[in-house]
């Protein structure tokens, strides 16, 4: 972190146009992620489908609108262990708002005919996150796994179902930067972001690593 970075190209940068670049931010970073991982899978939401984003954090907030912005058809259901996270995926589009556990398997389930989901993406990464995906994807879906909590799938003859694609994307490529400005620039996609000047840049992590941040942290020199 620095007042100052020198960039050596143009071809680094992307317009923002009306954007205030402290809340652009984050879209290079969870923006990207997000709309790469969502992206991947658009042929599988169709009318009548259902993603399930397992985590409500910065990168579970934005899947969920991009989803909403790139497929209209599909029901998006987010779960998490904390009903302050839902409650802003609700607002941020979700149609259903889980708190983590078994109940949330069975309504999942309850919801898809007991088919499961065609996408489930988990935005956390750890054991039981990626126990319930597994639990909650269907035949011939996408289990996407996007958050680094350093947990491993369970892997059998059954598990995850029959032909369910697991993949682990990672960031996004430049047109699709420009994708999520633009859907930023049109309102569809928009980041929590809380704003810290750069010597408050240690309490800003002290929070993360309580979980205590709503969205994304920005560090901004000047204030």
């Amino acid at each position: 972190m620095a007042e100052y970075l020198l960039v050596p190209a143009s071809r680094f940068l992307i317009p923002l146009g009306t954007l205030d670049p402290r809340q652009a931010a984050p879209l290079s970073d969870a923006g990207l992620t997000s709309y790469h991982a969502v992206r991947r899978s658009l042929h599988l939401l169709g009318p009548g489908s259902t993603a399930v984003v397992i985590g409500a954090g910065g990168l579970g907030q934005m899947a969920v609108q991009v989803l909403r912005a790139l497929s209209a058809a599909t029901t998006v259901v987010a779960v998490d262990t904390d009903a302050g996270k839902l409650e802003t995926a609700k607002r941020m589009g979700a149609d259903e708002a889980l708190l983590s556990g078994d109940q949330a398997v069975r309504r999942i389930k309850d919801m898809t005919g007991q088919h499961g989901a065609e996408l489930v993406l988990d935005m956390v990464g750890m054991d039981p996150t990626l126990r319930m995906a597994a639990q909650v994807a269907r035949v011939l879906g996408h289990l996407t796994v996007v958050g680094l909590g350093g947990g491993a799938l369970p892997v059998n003859f059954a598990c995850p179902p029959h032909e369910c694609s697991v993949a682990a994307p990672y960031w996004g490529s430049l047109p699709e930067l420009m994708d999520v400005i633009t859907l930023a620039r049109q309102e569809k996609i928009k980041l929590l972001v809380e704003h810290f000047p750069l010597e408050r840049a240690r309490e800003a992590y002290q929070l993360l690593r309580t979980g205590r941040i709503r969205g994304r942290a920005v560090i901004t020199p000047h204030g």
